[in-house]
């Protein structure tokens, strides 16, 4: 693939995706969204965050670490689900994919190319989303409130954002995989709404068998005792060998999925 097919291919991309993938990014906030909300519409909201200190402002971030973490674990898969079931197979179905195959370029390439750009959005918006919303509720803190000020509460948002690192390589393993099935499906079923159910079924059995130990690994940890708060130092502990597992299975979807496209009938 010399550079001239890269850019093309990188174009077309850019150029199918670039809304998609931001609406995509901004679902991953809905939580922020809430909040947002509910400060604008409820006065005694206003009022709680105009009453905060520095003393709370790091039980505020561990707050909304878990309720992110919690969201992405959850419906936040559905919602990754739902916008990559089009990968492959929506394209097949409108026939633009055929604008590569006119090219110089191999059929595995233009599956690979397509998984690994897909891939990289995708898992950059779920595990960034915990980063973005500590900084988006920081910044509102400190400008909102009187008594949190840049220098009291600073050390308290390096903490919390840097545990929160770790949830973020969680949620970026864990969405890959989810990912990696759904283009699988995406190569799969042409109809998107086929593809879809699938990728619902699957999450479904994937929740019903490991729902408990996903939340074990990110979240409950940190919050099996209620009355002591939100323990950072168990939040998200890194656990080498489930995530090389998930990133074995990830692997395994892929090549699932070049599998089938290369014995697909292209019409």
């Amino acid at each position: 693939m010399n550079r001239g097919m890269l850019k093309a291919m990188l174009w077309k991309e850019w150029r199918e995706t670039r809304w998609k993938w931001l609406a995509f990014a901004l679902a991953f906030h809905i939580p922020l969204g809430i909040a947002g909300l509910t400060l604008a519409l409820r006065e005694s909201a206003r009022f709680d965050l105009y009453a905060l200190s520095d003393a709370v402002a790091a039980q505020v971030l561990e707050v909304a670490l878990v309720l992110q973490s919690g969201f992405l674990i959850t419906a936040g898969l559905f919602l990754l689900a739902f916008f990559a079931v089009g990968s492959v197979g929506a394209e097949l179905d409108n026939r633009s994919m055929f604008f590569l195959f006119e090219r110089p370029v191999k059929r595995w390439q233009v599956l690979l190319f397509k998984y690994a750009v897909g891939a990289v959005q995708t898992t950059a918006c779920v595990g960034l989303s915990i980063l973005t919303t500590l900084v988006v509720i920081y910044l509102v803190m400190a400008a909102a409130a009187t008594n949190v000020t840049l220098a009291g509460s600073w050390h308290s948002f390096v903490v919390v954002a840097s545990n929160g690192a770790r949830g973020a390589v969680w949620t970026t393993v864990i969405a890959l995989m989810v990912y990696s099935a759904t283009f699988l499906f995406s190569v799969w079923f042409e109809k998107w709404w086929i593809a879809v159910i699938a990728g619902a079924i699957s999450l479904v059995l994937m929740f019903y068998y490991f729902g408990g130990d996903l939340f074990d690994w990110v979240i409950n940890r940190a919050t099996v005792a209620p009355r002591a708060g939100i323990t950072l130092e168990f939040y998200g502990r890194l656990d080498p060998w489930p995530i090389l597992v998930m990133l074995l299975v990830s692997t395994g979807l892929f090549f699932a999925s070049q599998y089938v496209f290369a014995r697909k009938e292209m019409k």
